[in-house]
């Protein structure tokens, strides 16, 4: 045993201190999020009026532009401050969002249309921020907010319901195709080539 210590000692030292590096990674690596609600709560979130703050409405809330830093100085409102999505976790930003929440003032996410400001927002709501909203439009390439229109109710042109109900008013005119007999496949022979390349 002492020979095989001896003449291994090198590999079972570099062994010995991968464990211990692998270990103390392990120990201090980040802390992970603690999300605050959960996946059903947050897609309940998605039509939610509450968490939808109108363009007239956006006075006296701090405007958060999620949009690429190029974008934003091209051209934002005067009170806007640029967080890319990218930096929505780093620490600085963490902090604002505290200290926003903290002193009871909204914060109102933008960007280039409303769905640019969706994930952001959920994921900042997921972590517990709930004064977080998203404004219901974006910021047009004139720098000028832009509402989106509500959608229209689409009504469906075929009544589904009643098919399923009465299944004698499914047009019989429309035919199935016919399935065709499978035939036998003869596999082709080929004679044997010597080979070669180029």
């Amino acid at each position: 045993m002492n020979r095989f210590l001896k003449l291994n000692s090198t590999w079972l030292s570099l062994l010995g201190l991968s464990f211990i590096i692998i270990l103390l990674v392990f120990v201090f690596r980040p802390k992970s999020p603690d999300y605050q609600i959960n996946a059903n709560e947050s897609l309940k979130l998605m039509n939610d009026q509450l968490v939808q703050v109108s363009v007239k409405d956006i006075a006296g809330k701090q405007l958060i532009d999620i949009r690429l830093p190029e974008l934003y100085s091209q051209g934002h409102p005067e009170n806007a401050i640029n967080i890319p999505v990218r930096q929505l976790l780093d620490k600085e930003s963490v902090e604002l969002f505290n200290k926003l929440s903290k002193n009871g003032i909204e914060a109102v996410l933008y960007g280039s249309n409303e769905l640019q400001a969706t994930a952001p927002l959920f994921l900042l709501q997921q972590l517990g921020f709930k004064n977080v909203k998203r404004l219901k439009g974006g910021l047009t390439s004139s720098n000028e907010f832009q509402e989106t229109e509500p959608a229209s109710t689409e009504i469906s042109v075929i009544d589904t319901a009643v098919i399923h109900i009465k299944p004698g008013l499914i047009d019989k005119s429309v035919t199935t195709p016919e399935s065709k007999k499978s035939e036998a496949v003869l596999p082709v022979r080929k004679e044997a080539s010597a080979g070669g390349g180029c």
